[in-house]
């Protein structure tokens, strides 16, 4: 992930709720105001993601196509995680909250195949195969996974045919670099802690999938209209 230049913001940035909560214009502050990164990226007020950064000036009206990166997954955490505590007695001798790399490429797969339901046809924006003029790269990873419940084939209550109930779902970072399709210039880093629901509610391999699309769903739509925004300045 460090290639893409957008681990450090997970060490640096401990996020903790989706974004969206401010009724407030995005903006980008100028003067003392501005929290400049040592890139030249400016911290966006009221962004529609919990965490922007963009460079000042940038003429978003001119990118028409989309080009997004095969995403990373990883296994990775951030420093203030503390893996969750197992009983053998109630969770079982095998219980375990390390996802397996087969779930890692699911993950990526059903990434890829939102993104294109998300930024279809009736958008303003192409989504293209490869990079070039007028084309922003997406280059976004998904990693600090934190599962509410051990992965469910691994759990006592499966092996029992019992059920186990979760009071919210698991939660990942969300993190992305964009850049120019051509010079490669870094235009913009974001990151957003997405979490499906927070409820009582039967946890099953089938509920946890259908999370993970739906984190992807918001996480997309936000992205999508957050660059609508910047071009309509």
């Amino acid at each position: 992930m460090n290639r893409y230049r957008i681990a450090p913001l997970i060490g640096s940035i401990m996020l903790s709720s989706t974004a969206g909560c401010s009724s407030q214009a995005p903006s980008i502050p100028t003067g003392d105001k501005a929290q400049v990164t040592n890139e030249g990226l400016v911290k966006v007020e009221n962004s529609r993601l919990a965490l922007s950064y963009v460079r000042p000036n940038v003429d978003w009206t001119r990118y028409s196509k989309l080009y997004f990166s095969p995403l990373q997954v990883t296994k990775d955490h951030s420093p203030d995680y503390k893996p969750p505590k197992i009983d053998p007695r109630t969770d079982g001798p095998n219980a375990t909250y390390q996802l397996p790399d087969e779930s890692l490429t699911k993950m990526a797969t059903a990434f890829h195949e939102m993104s294109q339901r998300v930024f279809n046809a009736e958008q303003p924006f192409t989504l293209v195969h490869k990079a070039g003029a007028n084309t922003l790269i997406i280059q976004a990873a998904v990693t600090d996974i934190r599962l509410s419940a051990p992965i469910e084939k691994s759990r006592k209550s499966y092996r029992s045919l019992g059920s186990t109930y979760t009071q919210t779902s698991g939660s990942m970072l969300l993190l992305a670099v964009i850049k120019d399709g051509e010079t490669g210039e870094v235009l913009a880093k974001v990151a957003d802690r997405g979490q499906a629901f927070e409820q009582w509610r039967q946890n099953t391999q089938v509920f946890n999938w259908g999370d993970v699309r739906t984190v992807y769903r918001r996480w997309l739509n936000d992205f999508k209209n957050a660059l609508i925004d910047a071009g309509a300045k």
